[in-house]
């Protein structure tokens, strides 16, 4: 299952850039403390996207740690991208074959 998580974690990495959403500088270390579900207050989807869960995910499996069991994040990705008035199909995919592994 790592092989397939760390797969999906590319895609979705390649899928940011594909949208012109990754960043090469790091948003500062207090926008990255929020304390709200997703850093919703500080950080865009894209930027939370990289900078925290592509970024833990790909620590907990490189760790062969265990991933964080029910996560629920492509409901959250669908809302913040329609508030954003953007449509990203393949996006709330990955994020949702995400959600799946960590059923």
């Amino acid at each position: 299952m790592t092989a397939e998580v760390k797969s999906i974690l590319c895609e979705l990495q390649d899928e940011l850039m594909r949208l012109n959403q990754w960043q090469t500088l790091a948003p500062e270390p207090e926008r990255l403390a929020s304390e709200l579900p997703f850093c919703m207050d500080t950080l865009t989807l894209y930027e939370w996207l990289q900078w925290i869960y592509i970024a833990r995910l790909n620590a907990l499996v490189d760790a062969h740690l265990p991933l964080p069991k029910g996560a629920h994040v492509q409901p959250y990705a669908e809302e913040a991208l329609k508030a954003d008035g953007v449509s990203s199909p393949r996006l709330v995919d990955l994020i949702g074959q995400l959600d799946k592994k960590m059923a």
